[in-house]
């Protein structure tokens, strides 16, 4: 392994699920910021609290699926270079099949990134970002348009076409109100509203088509963010045409829902009032790895996943008992590739005594659907350039935090910091110069962050601190002090050894009940303060 020019690691599978290192070769030595002291540490133990995750995460995954894997990555090697790399992770297993170990070797890929973004440029790297979204909109099963804040349409995909009958330009304008049947139109309203206060839920709504058809749907509205600002909406509509004829069709006649339940593509199952599985549909082997078969006769959601199970059992219990209609999204165990989103629709039939018989449930795989709702959050909470959280998850990290300390009577504090005369160096060497002093900046900043602490980037050179528990202002000096000798490191850009400096402002928690905005603003007239009395220092906002 020495021998080897890749990165090779070798880690130890604990029985409590976490990771350790057991073996790095010399080029890890070389390339990273680990070294012999790491050897016997968890990824916990050494890493920042959002790479550990990030790393336990992709290693979780080789267990479950005892299968290797591969991925994209970067990080910073032991002189604060930034390296681009392509991941392996291979399970090692005993005699006995079980997984002790995991061989990641890294290769870096730095040369061919690079050269790869070079030639394509930033514009070509829109373009293809908006063309692989484009590509998800448009081909997506169900209908989709987006709504400005009043609730006009002012875009659709193909779906949408096929669900309402009007072609884009026939509905640009037009509210969206306009085409759901008069008895919906207060939940619409409603819902609509809801999303607005960042509260999205599902709602079964009666839409009207062209042809004056009534098509009944399960709607729902996600706000469009771009760059930590709403925009607009997504009303994504489902069919729920075929779904429902299937359940009628089966209280006409169970033979004539057999036909059709063992033709769909989704699985269709069947539990009685006991919870015991009465039918599962073949379909069940191509979406979940289980033959049918294999089903009948097991416990009540045995392959639900035990956090999901509370979820999904309250709903049943629910639909039982009010005749209701229900859709939830759970994690269920397919038999090769471990957990996996689903969702899950139910319908209650009832005898003729009106006593439940048992429940029509319509299982789908949607986890491609929940790897892009990922990809969106990363891409909502996180800042591009730096890979820090972005003002979005700071405030609501924040918020979270100053309730948890008032109620336990812990103080925290909000510290704001920009680099003096930032503009001078993207005027005098350039944007891009300017890219990667920000992003050294936040480098070593992050690496200041221990414990709760978070450090975000508000835009452009200006960032934002929290310390999640301080109890005077000392503590909270020490830190900045810190930061100050970081930085007085140059930055080595492309050739250029550049100097910078920062002002920074402080606010602590005051013994008032205040928001975290409040705080941000009292630090960011202390970061002001301080430019104007002397630069490369700080200042303490009165509580």
């Amino acid at each position: 392994m020495e021998g080897i020019k890749e990165m090779v690691f070798v880690v130890k599978v604990d029985d409590v699920c976490s990771f350790t290192y057991e073996f790095l070769n010399k080029a890890v030595m070389e390339k990273t910021l680990l070294g012999p002291g790491s050897v016997g540490k968890t990824f916990d133990d050494i890493h920042s609290k959002f790479m550990a995750k990030f790393l336990n995460e992709k290693y979780s995954e080789v267990i479950q699926t005892n299968q290797s894997t591969s991925y994209e990555d970067s990080f910073y090697s032991a002189d604060n270079k930034l390296y681009y790399s392509k991941t392996l992770l291979t399970p090692l297993f005993d005699d006995l099949g079980k997984c002790t170990h995991i061989v990641s070797l890294v290769k870096d890929i730095t040369d061919e990134k690079i050269a790869k973004l070079e030639s394509q440029g930033i514009q070509e790297r829109l373009e293809e970002s908006s063309a692989r979204y484009r590509s998800l909109f448009d081909s997506n099963a169900d209908a989709i348009f987006t709504v400005d804040f009043n609730g006009r349409i002012t875009g659709g995909n193909s779906a949408g076409y096929k669900l309402s009958g009007y072609y884009m330009n026939e509905l640009a304008g037009k509210n969206f109100i306009d085409f759901v049947v008069p008895e919906d139109k207060v939940q619409a309203k409603e819902n609509f509203h809801f999303s607005i206060l960042g509260n999205i839920k599902d709602s079964r709504l009666q839409i009207l088509n062209k042809t004056g058809d009534v098509v009944c749907c399960i709607v729902k509205f996600i706000p469009i963010n771009v760059k930590s600002k709403i925009t607009g909406f997504y009303m994504i509509a489902k069919d729920m045409t075929e779904l429902d004829k299937i359940a009628s069709l089966y209280k006409a006649g169970e033979e004539n829902f057999r036909i059709i339940a063992e033709n769909v593509h989704d699985v269709i199952i069947l539990m009685n009032h006991h919870k015991q599985y009465l039918y599962v549909s073949p379909s069940s082997e191509t979406i979940f790895g289980y033959r049918p078969d294999q089903i009948i006769g097991q416990e009540p959601y045995f392959n639900v996943h035990p956090e999901d199970i509370p979820n999904i059992s309250k709903a049943f219990e629910q639909a039982a008992k009010n005749g209701s209609t229900y859709l939830v999204q759970i994690r269920l165990l397919h038999n090769e590739r471990g957990w996996i989103w689903s969702e899950i629709s139910g319908t209650p039939v009832f005898g003729e005594n009106k006593e439940f018989n048992h429940m029509v449930m319509v299982a789908r795989d949607i986890s491609i659907q929940k790897e892009y709702e990922s990809q969106l959050k990363h891409f909502a909470y996180y800042d591009s350039l730096t890979e820090l959280p972005n003002r979005r998850y700071f405030q609501e990290y924040a918020t979270e935090r100053l309730e948890l300390n008032e109620n336990s009577q812990r103080s925290l504090a909000v510290l704001i910091l920009d680099i003096d005369d930032f503009k001078e160096i993207n005027d005098q060497w350039g944007h891009e110069t300017g890219d990667a002093v920000i992003q050294e900046f936040g480098f070593r900043l992050n690496n200041c962050m221990h414990g709760e602490n978070m450090a975000a980037r508000l835009g452009g050179d200006e960032f934002v601190i929290l310390l999640a528990d301080t109890e005077t202002e000392e503590q909270v000096a020490e830190v900045a002090d810190m930061i100050y000798q970081v930085m007085k490191e140059p930055v080595e850009v492309e050739g250029l050894s550049l100097n910078i400096s920062i002002s920074m402002g402080i606010a602590l928690a005051p013994s008032e009940k205040v928001s975290i905005s409040v705080m941000m603003k009292r630090a960011d007239m202390a970061m002001y303060k301080a430019k104007q009395q002397e630069k490369n220092t700080f200042q303490v906002s009165p509580t």
